[in-house]
């Protein structure tokens, strides 16, 4: 355990170090503000209401496109980037196993996916503040209880991401393939639509489930359920994959 805790906090530190990935902190920071200046201004030119709070607003728009397109980035640099420039080896020469190297990776990316979540949850909390501060306090409870449940989907999405990453040894590789997934797995419930009840990728809004008593218990413990067996499948079966590969 220590072993994966050490090495968590590396992977945490190579991952934070790299320049995309401050880059897409700084973006996930400025959009709300961004977006609550705009949105004032449209209130105030045509008396539009949205009717919602803007951090419920922001994660709807970060949790369909941005995050997840973040963190096929992230999984695919930390993984297939890794493969190509064959600094892999360096992790697998300290003393811990590949379970434990595998483990680390996927819990840095995790910490990565929540680093976001509270970048855009901060920053549109305090501008909802400052454009409305009355929506805002009043929708704090489900914004909190919406926010911590879209990080199971974006765990899901980590997951999966890791285990398409196991199939290619070209980080720009694996994020085009993550990203034509994703794109297909949102776009195949238009022409089939009973595959959005065995796809992922078609829970990343099951976060709008937990506003306004949207859903009944039993279906959110159901929709839980299957993301966190989603987790442990995709986790299992990227976990296989790299104690499989040759380095």
């Amino acid at each position: 355990m220590h072993q994966v805790f050490v090495n968590t906090h590396n992977e945490i530190v190579k991952l934070l170090g790299q320049t995309k990935t401050k880059i897409s902190l700084a973006l996930t920071a400025l959009v709300p503000v961004l977006a609550a200046i705009a949105l004032g201004r449209l209130e105030a030119g045509i008396g539009l209401s949205l009717g919602r709070g803007l951090p419920q607003l922001m994660l709807d728009l970060f949790a369909a496109v941005w995050l997840p397109l973040f963190l096929f980035m992230a999984a695919a640099e930390t993984f297939s980037g890794e493969y190509a420039a064959r600094t892999i080896k360096l992790v697998l020469l300290r003393p811990l196993t590949r379970a434990a190297a595998f483990a680390s990776k996927v819990l840095a990316l995790l910490a990565y996916a929540a680093s976001l979540l509270a970048a855009v949850g901060v920053a549109s909390v305090a501008a909802g503040l400052a454009r409305d501060a009355r929506t805002t306090i009043a929708g704090l409870p489900e914004t909190l209880l919406a926010y911590i449940a879209a990080f199971v989907a974006m765990a899901a999405v980590v997951c999966t991401a890791a285990f398409v990453a196991q199939w290619l040894r070209s980080g720009v590789g694996a994020l085009t393939l993550c990203v034509f997934l994703y794109v297909a797995a949102k776009l195949l419930p238009f022409v089939w639509p009973e595959a959005a009840v065995w796809s992922l990728f078609a829970y990343t809004d099951w976060h709008t489930l937990w506003i306004g008593g949207a859903a009944s218990a039993g279906k959110l413990l159901q929709a839980f359920s299957f993301l966190l067996s989603g987790c442990a499948l995709t986790y299992t079966a990227g976990w296989y994959l790299f104690e499989r590969k040759s380095f």
